[in-house]
């Protein structure tokens, strides 16, 4: 008899250009990286072609649930939606919690592979075992949440799950995100303009299924032990309160917020005290609540019931809406900042890569390069909050400066000119998300990301949680983690992260419950515990991270297949190695000597050449990739794994 996994074993394999549905074995594609994003990048490697465009039907989209999904795991509840990136040409993943990603385990499948493009707007249904694809029309226009609510209406069950796109990704918006249960957004790279390429508006699924674990007691007991220990963390305390905006103060303390598209990197004084976390409780949270299986409990339900924006109402507000409106854009209230978030989500916006295209227009206004007869009367003054929700609203649907704007502040120089090229503050291609002048590891992970500047993807937090050297020492093997202007360790320290979020990602469990967030929280020794006792296997810690490896590499491949990213992508802005004068009293301020040498023992760490960044055949080997050398070791374009 087959000893249970928490893998459901099956994979949804959906052409839409052909209107055909086959299932496959996940076991396909699991070998050697666990399951959730290991399996998407193995997929997309296989069925993508060199020369594919993001909006190309032959571009494959993943929608993955991790190994661990589905179980009662602590926070094991991430959908993973991979493709290739519509900002970066690229590589691009998002993934986003809530209940979407278990509902698909319990119907059945692991994974559901989206090719091809429909005839007209559509939307997957999936019920236990079974799928089909329905008319969609009806949807055409609808916000996420209307989305949400018109399917509910027709299937007469309000407990479908359901992941969609708003107006943003209906219009191809490069700044389209994917909305997974209501109000979670999968963000960045574009993957709602890729899911709109398809005329495919949403996913909706049902399932009654179970899943099963290898040694049920001894998976409960453990899971168990770990959410109390969550339970008892002052992080995680902290989060439940008051989620992720708790920070923000901090970030400000710190000098690391991108005040008007990173000329500044604090906020004036008295300004950032008006989003204190007592002001936003004041304002706008009314209740915290959890996505499934999680004992942290850091969804906020916000409701603004008075001043213009009343009856805003929203859910999962993250520290990057003070980033992005309350700093990049300069709104200096708590509604404002809210009333941006909430609408993000409705229309199914990235709040980073469309912040960021605005702070472009904004600067390029600040500087005349932007008029009013630009803009169509807008006044782009920084903190203009009646311009901004204005500009939310065009950027998602191509109307006014909106059409200029909704493929990011990069594509918008290129057609505009004028020398607003300058202020364009990306990460090969993709909008930058976050300040990081103060916190050398933290914009290193940032950098060299290969979805294009994100920090989940290997950039450490450790840097502004308060931590010995003698616990980084035994955490992440380097004294430095809490010195944020230290380059020595650095590397070292991202390519953990890197390695440790991937196997995160691969099991489809929520960054928040791990040791990202903070040195109490869990470790890789507590995910291999569950991963071991889940599968029955007895993977060691070396082989756990080296999952990690191998998927981290895989994505890698598959950026120098399909783009000519090089060392000169993994340098920073030229703003970031500057220090407004109205920061002189911070430390902060990058060095380009230091840089380089901290990017010559990242890619020594990875074994990958110095130059073209390319994994040398050893390291391919070591991992075992060597399917995927080409003809010469180190090539940029390497081959195909063999079906």
């Amino acid at each position: 008899m087959d000893i249970p996994t928490p893998a459901a074993g099956r994979i949804l394999d959906v052409d839409l250009t052909a209107g055909t549905i086959a299932t496959l074995p996940t076991s396909r594609y699991a070998e050697g990286v666990i399951g959730g994003s290991g399996i998407a990048i193995r997929a997309m490697l296989e069925r993508i072609p060199a020369g594919t465009r993001p909006l190309d039907p032959a571009n494959l989209m993943v929608f993955s649930a991790g190994l661990l999904v589905g179980t009662p795991a602590p926070a094991a509840c991430r959908t993973h939606v991979a493709a290739m990136n519509a900002l970066t040409g690229g590589y691009g993943a998002a993934s986003a919690a809530g209940f979407f990603a278990p509902e698909l385990k319990y119907a059945g499948f692991d994974n559901i592979l989206v090719s091809g493009r429909a005839e007209h707007l559509s939307y997957l249904w999936i019920e236990d075992g079974r799928a089909e694809v329905r008319d969609g029309r009806f949807l055409a226009g609808l916000t996420t949440g209307e989305t949400e609510d018109a399917i509910h209406a027709a299937h007469g069950d309000p407990s479908i799950q359901i992941l969609s796109i708003g107006p943003a990704g209906e219009a191809l918006a490069a700044a389209a995100t994917i909305i997974v249960s209501r109000f979670r957004s999968a963000s960045r790279c574009g993957l709602g303009a890729v899911m709109g390429s398809k005329n495919l508006k949403a996913i909706a699924v049902r399932g009654s299924g179970a899943i099963r674990v290898a040694q049920p007691d001894s998976f409960t007991r453990l899971c168990g032990r770990l959410a109390g220990r969550l339970d008892g963390s002052t992080t995680v305390k902290m989060l439940r309160r008051f989620g992720t905006p708790a920070s923000f103060l901090q970030w400000n303390k710190m000098g690391n917020l991108p005040g008007r598209n990173y000329q500044d990197t604090t906020l004036a004084p008295g300004v950032a005290e008006r989003f204190t976390p007592a002001q936003l409780h004041r304002e706008a949270l009314v209740r915290s609540f959890a996505c499934f299986s999680c004992p942290i409990r850091c969804t906020q339900a916000t409701h603004l019931t008075d001043g213009k924006y009343a009856g805003t109402r929203g859910e999962k507000l993250e520290c990057q809406a003070f980033w992005d409106f309350g700093a990049k854009l300069g709104a200096d209230n708590v509604a404002a900042v809210v009333k941006s978030s909430a609408l993000c989500g409705e229309l199914g916006l990235d709040m980073n890569n469309a912040s960021g295209a605005i702070a472009w227009a904004m600067e390029c206004w600040q500087r005349g390069i932007l008029t009013e007869k630009d803009t169509g009367g807008l006044d782009l003054s920084w903190g203009n909050e009646e311009a901004i929700v204005t500009l939310l609203h065009q950027i998602a649907r191509g109307t006014g400066l909106g059409a200029l704007l909704k493929d990011g502040a990069r594509a918008a120089a290129a057609r505009l000119g004028r020398g607003s090229e300058a202020f364009v503050m990306h990460v090969k291609g993709q909008d930058l998300a976050e300040e990081f002048r103060g916190l050398v590891g933290w914009a290193l992970g940032i950098m060299v990301s290969e979805r294009g500047g994100a920090h989940t993807t290997g950039a450490p937090l450790a840097e502004r949680y308060s931590i010995s050297a003698e616990r980084s020492r035994e955490l992440f093997g380097v004294d430095s983690a809490a010195d944020p202007m230290a380059y020595e360790g650095k590397a070292e320290l991202v390519v953990y992260y890197q390695r440790f979020h991937a196997v995160l990602e691969a099991l489809g469990s929520c960054f928040f419950a791990s040791n990202w967030l903070g040195a109490d929280l869990l470790g890789p020794e507590d995910y291999l515990a569950l991963a071991n006792l889940a599968c029955g296997a007895d993977m060691s810690r070396e082989e756990f991270l080296a999952a990690g490896e191998r998927i981290h590499t895989l994505q890698k491949l598959f950026n120098l297949r399909h783009t000519a990213h090089a060392r000169a992508d993994d340098l920073p802005p030229a703003r970031m190695f500057e220090v407004p004068e109205s920061s002189r009293g911070y430390r902060i301020g990058l060095d380009r000597a230091s840089w380089e040498r901290l990017l010559d023992r990242y890619y020594d760490l990875h074994g990958w050449d110095r130059e073209t960044t390319a994994p040398s055949a050893s390291a391919l080997s070591a991992l075992g990739l060597d399917a995927y050398c080409g003809p010469a070791s180190g090539h940029r374009e390497p081959a195909a794994a063999p079906a």
